[in-house]
């Protein structure tokens, strides 16, 4: 059980924390698919940390109503700890798709996927500490790193369908791999939502 002083500065350190358990579930992703073991082993490891993650995030919201004055606006604290919870059951849903798709494999393109994810949270896990400091100006170069790492999500995506279908083998194994890379195109994106709600927060404070 987490617990707080109940101060508006310590809503967000709790934020910190969701971006770290978020970073570490990034880490572990990728060694499910770099390792040597099928992905699913990883999975309950995974599923720890996204509960661990709903705890923290249940945690913010509670808070909220207790502290009357909060460093940000009450309504940004929200969406970041939503946005940022958004990305660890990304991680959590692919990796279940090894699972119940029955994939117990890797290939380059979901290895170079986990290389933009834990690069991704790394740096909202930088931005994170940043804004508890206010270091606002600093942030920016964080976010702009985020929206180049989506970009190469997006890359990765369209360059994995395009060798489904110019190389078809399987439906059924095409179809894995479609719904795989799809998935984590998405995870990017949830990334990308944390640095959109991290500049229009810079707009207003920096």
């Amino acid at each position: 059980m987490l617990h707080l002083k109940k101060k508006g500065t310590e809503l967000l350190d709790l934020l910190i924390q969701s971006a770290e358990n978020t970073y570490q579930a990034s880490l572990i992703f990728r060694k499910a698919m770099n390792g040597d073991l099928n992905p699913t082993a990883y999975i309950q490891e995974l599923n720890d940390l996204e509960k661990k993650g709903d705890q923290i995030t249940r945690q913010i919201y509670t808070d909220l109503d207790q502290v009357f004055v909060t460093p940000l606006d009450r309504e940004d604290i929200i969406t970041l700890a939503s946005k940022i919870d958004d990305v660890i059951d990304g991680i959590e849903a692919t990796i279940s798709r090894f699972d119940y798709l029955d994939i117990p494999y890797t290939d380059q393109t979901m290895k170079q996927f986990a290389e933009v994810l834990v690069s991704s949270c790394e740096h909202i896990l930088s931005a994170m500490k940043l804004l508890s400091q206010k270091k606002y100006l600093q942030i920016r170069e964080h976010t702009i790193e985020i929206n180049h790492l989506e970009n190469e999500g997006n890359r990765l995506m369209r360059e994995g369908i395009r060798t489904i279908f110019t190389n078809p083998r399987d439906p059924y194994h095409d179809f894995k791999l479609k719904e795989v890379y799809e998935r984590l195109e998405r995870v990017t994106d949830c990334c990308e939502d944390v640095a959109d709600i991290l500049d229009s927060v810079l707009l207003r404070y920096a």
